[in-house]
């Protein structure tokens, strides 16, 4: 069983290579515990040996991070030429990653080295036939090739999952609506062999959805859970490996959708001010969202509803939050698996009404995973950390701190030969 997870962090931070990709300053080691340790933002002048061409800053004041905590950090592969959005391991320690599909040659890949991924299965299923429709444009395609995998998750028969949004980037940031076709769940054996593809009627997945992370639970038939992080249609989705059906859960309900009085912060704790005289005084800082408009922005900032999603060891809850939130929400998995239709009038109304906030996710969260002891484990973007939630005690822990996690996303706890790790991506 997996207890305390030693950690892992494939890693999307840009390090200047010099004798080796892995020549980065070694960070002083977590020492004996320290609240002020996993809530401060301190202000001094160029931190950490920074250097600045303009002399006229060496003695501005700037918030960095203090934060060190928990378990010593190991960076496993840093990204060069794509910009991962998922991880998965295998027990074999194989790791899978996925990218956006822009400018990218290929949506799913393989670490085949410190810097180095290649296309996976093959470049051929990374090579739909086009990334237009022709006789619509503006549109995605149908295809049974891999469009935009936003999301790829080994599970516990060690089989691969790739999750196709199937809509492409424009430019790099503009989403293509999807049809039907598109977007869609596969399933790869590790020797690359396809053995299950799920697509999703335009009941269940929208034009302007957009499926993001998935868990899977294999008792019985075996189910998927993922998340629709559209910041219109925001929900639940879930599949029935057994029969292909899908069906949503929770739309718009709060456990799925921002929070309208959320302001981010960075570097620190809960952002609060304290009136000292004349002067304020900040122990974080915060990120305000200041819209821009064209010509000087083609993609407008938005709240983001749900992205990760985490299922509980026994398989009885899904936990989900929302991006731009800070609640932690569980809902049982058994009013989950009962498809709404006409003769099940009341089941998205009572699985609303199952919904519970369990905690507070201690910061706005990306990723999330579970472990075999029942630990959920939280990305806390705002804390430079990842949190987990002990649902024994129902409080959110401190698991590690490190000025280099920024942005922990995408989680995949797996148990290896030399104990068990937690690897996630670092965004930034």
């Amino acid at each position: 069983m997996l207890s305390v997870l030693s950690t892992l962090a494939v890693t999307a931070v840009l390090v200047s290579a010099q004798s080796s990709i892995f020549d980065f300053p070694e960070y002083p080691p977590p020492g004996e515990y320290d609240p002020n340790e996993l809530l401060a933002s301190a202000v001094g002048t160029l931190p950490y040996g920074i250097s600045v061409a303009d002399q006229s800053l060496a003695s501005t004041p700037v918030h960095y991070d203090t934060g060190f905590f928990g378990p010593q950090l190991e960076l496993v592969h840093a990204y060069y030429d794509y910009w991962p959005t998922g991880v998965g391991v295998g027990s074999d320690g194989m790791v899978f990653t996925c990218y956006p599909r822009g400018n990218e040659t290929y949506t799913l890949g393989l670490v085949t080295g410190p810097t180095t991924e290649e296309a996976w299965p093959n470049e051929e299923w990374n090579t739909p036939p086009a990334f237009e429709n022709a006789t619509n444009p503006g549109y995605s395609i149908v295809s049974d090739k891999l469009i935009f995998v936003q999301s790829v998750v080994v599970d516990g028969l060690d089989r691969v999952w790739a999750l196709d949004t199937g809509r492409p980037r424009v430019n790099g940031t503009y989403l293509y609506a999807q049809v039907p076709g598109g977007p869609k769940l596969v399933g790869f054996y590790m020797n690359g062999t396809n053995f299950a593809t799920y697509t999703f009627p335009s009941s269940v997945v929208y034009s302007d959805s957009s499926i993001n992370d998935v868990r899977f639970d294999l008792r019985g038939g075996g189910y998927a859970y993922i998340t629709d992080s559209s910041p219109y249609h925001a929900a639940l989705i879930v599949v029935d490996l057994a029969t292909g059906e899908s069906w949503r859960h929770l739309d718009g309900h709060a456990a799925v959708s921002p929070d309208p009085n959320f302001v981010p912060v960075y570097n620190g704790g809960e952002f609060h001010q304290e009136d000292r005289g004349s002067m304020l005084t900040s122990h974080s800082v915060p990120f305000y969202y200041h819209t821009l408009f064209a010509p000087n922005a083609i993609q407008f900032m938005t709240a983001f509803a749900a992205d990760g999603i985490a299922l509980s060891a026994d398989g009885e809850y899904v936990y989900v939050t929302p991006l731009t939130s800070r609640y932690l929400y569980r809902v049982p998995t058994s009013y989950l698996k009962q498809q709404p239709s006409g003769n099940n009038p009341y089941a998205a109304l009572l699985a609303k009404e199952a919904v519970q906030v369990v905690a507070q996710s201690g910061g706005h969260a990306d990723g999330l995973e579970t472990d075999a002891s029942g630990y959920i484990y939280i990305g806390s973007q705002e804390h430079n950390a990842i949190h987990r939630f002990n649902a024994t005690t129902g409080i959110v822990e401190p698991f590690i701190r490190n000025p280099v996690i920024q942005w922990a996303d995408t989680f995949s706890v797996v148990t290896l030969a030399e104990g068990n790790f937690l690897y996630f991506t670092v965004n930034q």
